[in-house]
């Protein structure tokens, strides 16, 4: 199947491929920081690339439309969007249906911890970081939901690296 002139476009402008056998639906991971990717950079990846293991993301352009598109990656295990302020809870929906996810970065987005606490159930994650700034008590509070619901996943707070600091709750 050829191109669309947009694809093609996009694939050229990105990557510098010229038709679709150049590239396959396999891949192992995205990185971009300070980039000028937008929602449409999903829009288009996701037309061809069907998986991939870990998409790592600080500071573009994305907001919780891009979040949606990713939900077609198949064995995605590693999301980092750090540093997105178009990322909001409307994302934790599309972020429950990532089946393989286990590692999530939301750190300086939109999302916060109550968000997680009402909408966030997703089995398959292991870790959570994220920022905070509500009190002690909201926290734990919070925290305390998450472990109930999801008692295999650890919770960090205004990290973005598990070394050396311990989940809210072992």
């Amino acid at each position: 199947m050829k191109f669309s002139k947009k694809e093609k476009q996009f694939w050229q402008t990105h990557y510098h491929f010229d038709k679709p056998s150049q590239l396959h639906g396999d891949w192992q991971q995205i990185w971009s920081m300070h980039g000028v990717e937008k929602d449409d950079f999903f829009y288009f990846f996701t037309l061809r690339v069907t998986s991939i293991i870990e998409v790592h993301l600080k500071e573009t352009l994305i907001t919780d439309k891009a979040v949606e598109y990713m939900t077609k990656f198949k064995k995605l295990q590693n999301l980092y969007l750090r540093r997105h302020e178009n990322i909001t809870k409307a994302s934790i929906p599309f972020i429950n249906k990532m089946n393989n996810l286990e590692s999530l970065n939301i750190t300086k987005t939109k999302i916060t911890l109550t968000d997680l606490s009402e909408q966030l159930n997703n089995q398959s994650l292991k870790e959570v970081f994220l920022d905070s700034e509500e009190n002690e008590e909201n926290i734990l509070e919070n925290a305390f939901i998450l472990k109930e619901r999801m008692p295999n996943c650890a919770i960090y707070l205004n990290t973005s690296d598990p070394t050396g600091e311990k989940p809210i709750f072992n």
